[in-house]
């Protein structure tokens, strides 16, 4: 090979790692730095290859789909995203979703920081990087500590949880892995928390299961300058 074309190939190879390593340093690992959910945020061209059931135009939306988008956004979520993308496919199962949703996630009388600790729980246990991206900023901004997030990431028991926390975690858990949980657990988040507790906690986790696989079935991705702590599950 002459000077010349080895000269191009070296300057080709320095271009082409230049510019892989300025997109790495695109990417937000700061969970309180990345886009919210009703931000305009791109997804990468990989990504949208595998998307199976991507945004929907909204000049091809029926009717319903019209409707159930208007209703969303009227609600606390503020604009439709993510899973309710995907749901929109039924109009009529996204409408009674939602309204599940609305309540276990902004009006259950668990405590919010607990409500948002639970659901990383379940977005980690059910490999969505989705939810993960959406819920590590609100649970940090709840009182989440990032230690807890970022045990809980690696999927290791957090060290230095709260009671509070050190029963849902249990019970969570549990509920995963064997899809039950023991006297035990059942009784000491009952202590805390009630009948009603209990109720709501299975629900929770439960709506946030059903969100999890939808995402996944979609192959749905975070944006594309989110750096995520764990990678997607088809993509691993």
């Amino acid at each position: 090979m002459n000077t010349f074309k080895k000269t191009a190939v070296a300057m080709a190879f320095l271009l082409a790692n230049g510019a892989a390593h300025a997109a790495q340093a695109k990417k937000i690992s700061d969970p309180l730095k990345w886009p919210a959910q009703c931000d305009e945020v791109k997804f990468s061209d990989s990504d949208l290859s595998l998307d199976r059931l991507p945004d929907m135009d909204p000049q091809k939306a029926s009717p319903e789909q019209l409707a159930a988008i208007k209703k969303i956004s009227a609600g606390p979520r503020g604009c439709i995203f993510g899973p309710f993308s995907v749901l929109l496919r039924s109009p009529e199962l996204l409408t009674r979703v939602q309204m599940l949703g609305e309540h276990v996630r902004f009006t259950s009388e668990l405590p919010k920081r607990i409500r948002e600790f639970a659901i990383l729980i379940a977005g980690r246990e059910m490999q969505s990087p989705y939810e993960w991206y959406i819920h590590e900023p609100i649970a940090l901004r709840s009182g989440v500590t990032r230690e807890t997030a970022d045990a809980l990431a690696a999927q290791r028991r957090p060290p230095h949880m709260t009671h509070d926390e050190a029963i849902t975690y249990q019970f969570v858990t549990e509920l995963h892995k064997t899809h039950m949980v023991q006297d035990a657990t059942y009784d000491a988040f009952k202590a805390r928390f009630g009948e009603s507790g209990v109720v709501e906690l299975t629900a929770l986790d439960s709506y946030f299961g059903l969100l999890a696989q939808e995402l996944n079935v979609a192959r749905t991705a975070a944006p594309e300058n989110v750096q995520l702590p764990f990678n997607p599950h088809w993509k691993s």
